[in-house]
């Protein structure tokens, strides 16, 4: 899921689409991404990847461009971010936890350095 700023307030969309990930039985992530950014289009590059299939399981994923939205209201939902991708766990009201992982964690954006930390972020709770 790709929201867009004239899908509505942050604050609004990232309840939205906690909800909907509730309803699926799904956990809700934000990943923070951009057009320009090797690793992020590496990670839509290798998403069918049997690897990264596995590593996304279970999980709905938000991914927000950041130069279609406004950074500081992505900061005061607590998805600061000094580069991207970075992902971030979200609470069922669509809050971030605090928790959150970025690519400088896996070397080459390949399948086999991206799925095995982004499948243990996801996993944790």
């Amino acid at each position: 899921m790709s929201p867009k700023p004239g899908d509505g307030a942050i604050g609004v969309v990232l309840q939205k689409e906690s909800a909907a990930a509730k309803k699926k039985g799904l956990r809700p992530f934000v990943e923070l991404t951009a057009s320009w950014c090797k690793p992020c289009r590496a990670i839509t590059q290798y998403l069918a990847d049997p690897l990264m299939v596995d590593a996304f399981t279970g999980v709905h994923l938000i991914r927000l461009d950041i130069d279609a939205w406004d950074m500081g209201k992505l900061d005061t939902m607590g998805l600061h971010a000094d580069g991207v991708p970075y992902f971030f766990e979200l609470r069922s009201d669509g809050k971030a936890t605090g928790r959150k992982i970025s690519s400088s964690v896996w070397g080459e954006d390949i399948p086999k350095n991206m799925a095995p930390p982004l499948k243990a972020f996801f996993l944790k709770r």
